[in-house]
């Protein structure tokens, strides 16, 4: 598999972004701080010491500071505030002296003078400390740490910012200014989110709307509906607005599309845009315009179906565009602008026509008027710049075209150099190192032999950095951008060992990554899986290296490290379809248990050896009992595979295409995968066969591979399993058969009606198996709760409409009240099989299907057998509106209640229950028997 470098990682973009979207939602917060608390506590003031009450100069100067700094005259306010400081010092009117020096850091923070804002921050403070306590010192103080938390988080110190707003938020809480106090639980969210709290960030958001939306945390919000949610906002955008809802809102909204939910996002942000509109405020409709952007275009990337994918991006432009237009501040037009632009060319990558588009758009900017503050916010905006200005670059290249128009390389690089030297001036190390290893991606881009030296100095730099930050987050980025560079200059070895730091960083992160930076959810596949895949590419291909040179016992502990890779990447891939960290690894390696159980690893890399670029390679990994791995490779050509099992997947949906027709296909795929392991197999006395496969593979039932005389399921009992670790062991003999079980025959919710379910569960029943039988409107959640609370069963069977998809919201159970989501599955089985301590062994699943057009759809099944907590799940890939499936039942029950006799275990019930079908002639096609599998623990 190639490195995924494009122009820029875009994995080292999402951060950067992140924290350039943010700037709108928090420039409107401070602007809020200052101009609605400096007049009133001038007015109190007056009202105790009589001073400021005579003295309408000092007024007036407050009052002509505070509409210069609203108007964006920064300079000019900043010396107005130095009059005013002056004016108090001389009567000393200490508190006010104190609030003009807040308000003269802030002002000072805006213009990026930040040694100037410490000191006025520090002097205000250093005042307030000699003044005697009442409820006008309280108020300025809260506001001088409001503005020292800002300065403090501008500057990149995190912990210090939390600090200074929690400690203001402790006086608002004591003088009972709850606007305030809410005003200030944003700002703590926005650090937080910094800091990778996501889920503190969430809960502390959450308590300035707790009376209205009634949730304390994120998890509790997302299991709201959108009828639920859509109520709730109602309710807020009925009452009277304010600047704080409106800013509340869009923080949430932000934060929500960051963990994962944009389409909550998007319901929320709508909220905080008809607030601002009701307010009437141009600035505050345009930062929600921006942030309803970054929803669109999340959604956008999200979304399979290209139709809505590019209406998605289309409200993205349009709602950048409206921000553009409605902003009173340049800042937010040069983010919306900026946004747009990006937007353009991630479009343009897909859609040539768009890159035109993006060009224009480029020039309409006036780049040489584009302004970047000399401030963390004005960094990122240069690091988003300089990446948009190379996509765009690259683009021309790959159009074959050259435009003196387009910046040249080293005006880019400067751009990034420049960042860099002003994130090391303001003492930020993260920025800095983003800066510094984006020049190495930069140059590694490039490629030739002495760019890669640069692109390996600079990304050396962005690690030094970044080291005494303890951020796996950001290291394992770099570290694998070493790899890549590493592995291009030719050293294996090194390019090995930068890369495990990375897959280690990751492996740290492992429960905890959404938390870390909920982004790189979005971006899995690009971001996170590649690590991962290249990683075990340079394992394989060194270790067939090292065993060239007569190394086995080296070449054996790359291939078991590989191995190892590849049971992680399937654990994190869980984690992504959750969009959570809620699978957890049991070490204990049960290959070891099963002396009779082989187990094979295939994926699909790219042919790095050959020059031929339309050639990849299948490896394929088998672990065979107390045994080192072994390794076959077969060379293919390119997208051979994934064109044979989409045309396999095709003949298996119906029972209508012959064996005549299908058979070469099977036989195509047997050759590939299982023929060069055959003797291996034979020579150890295999019995079951457990594949941990690659997404390309997964849509297939293994039991259809052909040999030429016979299906790999007459051979071998076959079982799935995400991962060996993810396995609780436990054989079938040891297990009391008895069943829940529960389905639906007639139609609902616009699904058809299941007629032969009847005939399924009664066969089940007829066995004794079943304790309880659950049919249509008897089939609700809470029948099926009170059931497992109070039944001694291991098994549950659901005999419903199912659907497996790459997305676990779409992944869904259909019960007669509601249709339950993977999640909410795992919610009700987990839940009362805790209570119950009866832990469910086998989940049987008889009308589900994979969803259409969805290539990943089997990861769902995966999603499923995890979260349910049942040892084991059977399901089918695809559905069969036959009595086939009610024979096929009947067969595996009987298979499972003689278990402790016969001694077999699970696939092998399957197995017996599947060659049942194919050795009856009216069921013997593929299509009747082949859709069945087992996933988890085969035993």
């Amino acid at each position: 598999m190639k490195p995924n470098k494009g122009v820029f990682n875009r994995n080292l973009t999402n951060q950067v972004k992140r924290i350039y979207h943010k700037r709108s939602l928090f420039l409107a917060v401070l602007l809020f701080i200052f101009a609605s608390t400096a007049p009133p506590v001038i007015a109190k003031v007056s009202q105790t010491t009589q001073i400021v009450q005579t003295q309408s100069d000092a007024q007036q100067l407050v009052k002509q500071a505070t509409q210069l700094y609203r108007s964006g005259q920064l300079q000019e306010a900043a010396v107005v505030w130095e009059k005013a400081v002056s004016v108090f010092s001389a009567q000393k009117d200490n508190l006010n002296q104190a609030m003009a020096l807040s308000n003269l850091s802030l002002t000072y923070q805006q213009l990026g003078q930040w040694e100037k804002a410490t000191k006025a921050n520090q002097q205000s403070l250093v005042l307030l400390q000699t003044q005697p306590q009442s409820q006008d010192k309280q108020k300025i103080l809260a506001q001088a740490l409001d503005i020292q938390g800002y300065l403090q988080k501008e500057v990149g110190q995190f912990t210090q910012s939390l600090e200074s707003w929690q400690e203001a938020a402790k006086i608002y809480s004591q003088i009972k200014e709850p606007a305030k106090l809410a005003q200030n639980q944003i700002n703590q969210s926005q650090v937080m989110q910094d800091m990778g709290l996501f889920p503190r960030a969430c809960k502390t958001l959450l308590e300035v709307f707790n009376q209205e939306l009634g949730v304390s945390d994120c998890q509790e919000f997302s299991q709201l509906s959108s009828e639920e949610l859509t109520a709730k906002l109602q309710k807020i955008t009925s009452e009277s607005p304010s600047v704080t809802k409106v800013i509340g809102l869009r923080g949430l909204g932000e934060l929500l599309r960051f963990i994962g939910q944009p389409e909550q996002s998007q319901l929320v942000l709508d909220s905080s845009l008809i607030l601002a509109q009701k307010l009437n405020s141009p600035q505050e409709q345009a930062a929600t315009y921006v942030s309803i952007g970054n929803t669109a275009k999340t959604l956008a990337e999200n979304e399979r179906v290209r139709r809505r994918r590019e209406n998605y991006y289309q409200q993205a432009v349009d709602a950048y565009s409206q921000a553009a237009k409605l902003t009173t501040l340049p800042t937010t037009r040069q983010q919306a602008q900026l946004n747009q632009l990006s937007l353009l060319l991630k479009q343009a990558k897909y859609d040539p026509e768009k890159y035109q588009q993006a060009k224009a758009f480029w020039l309409s900017l006036n780049p040489q008027d584009l302004k970047f503050s000399p401030s963390r916010t004005g960094v990122y905006e240069q690091i988003n710049y300089a990446q948009s200005l190379a996509e765009l670059i690259q683009l021309e290249n790959s159009q074959q075209k050259q435009d003196s128009q387009l910046p040249s390389f080293d005006e880019i690089d400067k751009i990034l150099a420049e960042a860099a030297t002003q994130a090391k001036i303001l003492g930020d190390k993260q920025a800095e190192a983003y800066a510094l290893g984006n020049r190495g991606a930069l140059y590694e881009q490039r490629g030739s032999k002495e760019d890669l030296s640069q692109a390996e100095k600079f990304t050396r730099q962005a690690l030094n950095v970044v080291s005494s930050l303890e951020s796996p987050y950001i290291s394992y980025q770099y570290f694998w951008q070493l790899g890549r560079i590493r592995k291009a200059q030719g050293d294996i070895p090194d390019a090995i060992a930068a890369y495990t730091k990375a897959y280690n960083a990751l492996q740290s992160l492992r429960s905890d990554l959404v938390a870390v930076n909920p982004e790189v959810q979005f971006s899995f596949r690009s971001s996170v899986e590649p690590v991962y895949r290249q990683l075990v590419e340079l394992e394989l291909e060194y270790a067939q290296s090292l065993k060239a040179d007569k190394k086995e016992q080296e070449s054996q502990k790359r291939l078991t490290q590989a191995r190892n890779v590849l049971e992680s990447l399937q654990l994190a891939e869980l984690n992504n379809f959750f969009r959570e960290a809620c699978v957890e690894a049991n070490p204990q390696q049960i290959d070891q248990l099963d002396t009779s159980a082989a187990v094979v690893y295939p994926i699909i890399l790219s042919n790095q050896q050959q020059s031929d670029a339309n050639v990849e390679r299948l490896e394929v990994i088998l672990s065979l009992p107390k045994q080192a791995p072994r390794l076959y490779s077969t060379t293919l050509k390119k997208q051979e595979l994934e064109e044979t099992v989409e045309q396999i997947q095709s003949f298996l949906k119906s029972p209508e295409p012959t064996l005549e027709q299908s058979l070469p296909y099977y036989q195509k795929v047997y050759d590939w995968l299982i023929r060069p392991l055959q003797q291996d197999l034979e020579t150890n006395k295999i019995k079951t066969l457990v594949f941990v496969l690659d997404e390309k593979l997964r849509n297939i039932p293994m039991s259809v591979l052909h040999d030429g005389k016979q299906y790999l399921l007459q051979k071998y009992a076959i079982a799935l399993t995400p991962g060996l670790q993810l396995i609780n062991p436990k054989p079938l003999t040891d297990i009391n058969i008895k069943a829940i079980t529960a389905g639906i025959s007639e139609p609902r919710e616009g699904f058809e009606g299941l007629p032969q379910v009847k005939q399924e569960l009664k066969q089940i029943e007829d066995l004794g198996v079943a304790t309880k039988l659950l049919l249509n409107e008897k089939f609700t959640t809470k029948e099926v709760q009170n059931q497992i609370l109070n039944s001694d069963v291991s098994i549950i069977h659901l005999a419903t409409h199912a659907q497996f998809s790459s997305i676990a919201d779409d992944t869904f159970i259909l019960f007669w009240d509601q249709r339950m989501n993977v999640k909410q599955l795992g919610n009700l089985l987990r839940n009362n099989t805790l209570t119950s301590r009866r832990p469910i062994e086998l989940l049987v699943l008889s009308a589900c299907e994979t969803a259409i057009g969805d290539q990943r759809a089997t990861l769902g099944l995966a999603g499923v057998a995890v979260r349910s907590g049942a040892r084991s799940t059977m399901a089918t890939l695809w559905s069969v509106q036959d009595d086939s499936t009610a024979k096929f039942m009947g067969h595996l029950y009987s298979q499972l209640e003689q278990a402790k006799k016969t001694k077999i275990n699970k696939a092998q019930a399957l197995q017996q229950a599947q060659l049942a079908l194919l050795n009856d002639q009216q069921y013997s096609n593929p299509h009747y028997w082949a859709p069945f599998v087992v996933v988890g623990n085969w035993q």
